[in-house]
């Protein structure tokens, strides 16, 4: 059987013990596309006009898990599968952070581990927020559905580009630091260059 042509993406959420799939077709689904998991249940494939494609999944998929036939139409396909196992205090794998957004507050304060200086006061960083994941860029086609190139609308279909880039996701947006709002992930703190203290800030 030849090899399918399409883009399957798979990703690890390991914070929710889940493996999110998406499937983008070259062609829209018909009875002969089928999506199934391996005995092993840690690979996919899918087959479309007689064509197969195998994915590799970053996890071993939950027994109990059972994979939706693919809607007829459609050309985009996502699933969410849930992990096999239990999971495990303390795994180096679980990729889970240390701190996130929640854990910290107004009375948050960061000290320099070298010489003990306190960087950020209390009160000087009132809202902390989680860092997007850092493939976050190469999801922006499954998450608009118009690429930041197209501007044209459809009947019954309109877009305000003003307002997603408020929020903060918009095809056209970018991501930067704001003042009094501290972003955070698994190795970095991104702060506005005015808000920590007794630090030099210089622009390569």
């Amino acid at each position: 059987m030849s090899e399918l042509q399409t883009l399957i993406y798979a990703e690890l959420l390991a914070n929710i013990r889940q493996i999110s799939v998406i499937v983008s077709l070259d062609t829209e689904c018909d009875p002969s596309t089928t999506v199934d998991l391996s005995p092993q249940r840690d690979s996919i494939a899918i087959r479309h006009h007689g064509k197969t494609s195998t994915l590799p999944l970053p996890g071993r998929v939950a027994a109990s898990a059972l994979l939706q036939s693919p809607s007829l139409g459609n050309r985009d396909l996502s699933w969410r599968l849930p992990l096999a196992g239990e999971p495990t205090r303390g795994d180096p794998d679980s990729n889970e952070s240390p701190w996130s957004a929640s854990n910290l507050g107004n009375d948050t304060q960061l000290f320099c581990r070298f010489c003990d200086e306190n960087i950020v006061k209390k009160g000087s960083i009132p809202t902390w927020k989680d860092l997007p994941s850092e493939n976050w860029a190469e999801m922006m086609d499954f998450w608009h559905c118009h690429k930041p190139t197209e501007h044209e609308s459809h009947a019954g279909h309109s877009h305000d580009d003003s307002a997603t880039m408020n929020k903060g996701y918009g095809a056209n947006s970018k991501f930067t630091a704001q003042s009094k709002v501290g972003f955070v992930d698994l190795t970095t703190f991104l702060l506005e260059p005015k808000d920590p203290h007794n630090v030099m800030v210089s622009c390569a």
